[in-house]
């Protein structure tokens, strides 16, 4: 899967905004904390992807899992994922009650950050993809710190976001989101099962 694939498949699983109304609810629509809590998700992201694009593949290679293997169990993580935005479902964790006078900062890291923004797909789709040789996994790490900024100006302009965007089109833009993680799913699962049956790639 080509790089602009990946990123394709990175942006769609990430989808920022989706998480728009969480992080409102986690800052109680205070602009400063929502800026706190934009800076740490988005850290908490970077270093999450960062460190799957660089060790994911010798965590691997300790396992003694194959890379064709592991790009078709992506594709099956992945693959729900797309069906349950589509269908209109949240793709981060069940609602849970947040506790206004607890850790903000706990909560940017831990839901919002991880695994809602860096979850087990995104994770799974930068292992799989991350490429053998040094260019290119410099390459996917710019990537990713792209990526990561755009989380963080997305995130730190929640309020005004969501309030431009509407609640209708909040869903839309995750209904979208679900067909690209579905699309990017069959992709990896059709390339994995190529590399490990290469009659079917005949």
């Amino acid at each position: 899967m080509s790089l602009i694939n990946t990123a394709v498949g990175l942006v769609a699983l990430t989808d920022p905004v989706g998480v728009l109304p969480l992080v409102i609810q986690a800052a109680s629509a205070n602009p400063h904390t929502v800026r706190r809590i934009s800076r740490l998700a988005a850290t908490t992201y970077l270093l999450t992807l960062v460190l799957s694009c660089w060790w994911g593949q010798p965590l691997l290679d300790l396992f003694g899992i194959s890379l064709p293997a592991f790009r078709i169990a992506g594709g099956l993580i992945l693959l729900p994922y797309g069906l349950r935005l589509i269908e209109g479902i949240s793709i981060g964790s069940s609602p849970m009650a947040l506790d206004h006078e607890g850790d903000v900062r706990m909560m940017a890291v831990v839901p919002i950050g991880l695994p809602m923004l860096a979850g087990p797909g995104t994770i799974s789709l930068v292992i799989a993809e991350s490429p053998a040789d040094l260019p290119g996994r410099l390459l996917l790490s710019g990537l990713i710190v792209a990526l990561a900024l755009v989380v963080f100006l997305v995130l730190s302009s929640a309020i005004r976001l969501h309030r431009t965007l509407g609640e209708l089109r909040v869903r839309l833009i995750s209904r979208l989101m679900g067909v690209l993680i579905a699309s990017v799913a069959t992709q990896m699962l059709v390339s994995g099962l190529r590399e490990s049956f290469p009659v079917l790639a005949g």
